[in-house]
């Protein structure tokens, strides 16, 4: 159960970094500082969210794969979302820079 939330999160981490990659059109260090921000609040969400269940509902959770959990999202996921944010903003100026007429 604790996998499944955790890539869940993942992927809402991910997915929120892509649309900031896509969406900001500014410096590529702000669109990465996107990215890894949005990864770094995906995490504390999936914490908070399985801490909170688990308190409501005694024995859902394993503490310690939650805690084992938590801690590979807080590292990866930010840096991960740093870089599909990076990587999706740096595709998306290359293909309006192909489009211009000169």
């Amino acid at each position: 159960m604790e996998t499944v939330t955790a890539l869940v999160a993942t992927g809402a981490a991910f997915a929120a970094s892509y649309l900031i990659g896509r969406s900001l059109t500014t410096s590529l260090l702000l669109v990465m500082l996107g990215g890894l921000l949005a990864g770094a609040s995906f995490a504390v969400l999936f914490f908070v969210s399985t801490v909170t269940v688990g308190h409501l509902m005694p024995g859902l959770f394993e503490p310690w794969l939650l805690g084992i959990h938590f801690i590979a999202l807080a590292i990866v996921v930010p840096l991960g979302g740093a870089a599909i944010a990076a990587l999706t903003h740096r595709h998306v100026e290359r293909v309006d820079a192909s489009r211009l007429p000169f």
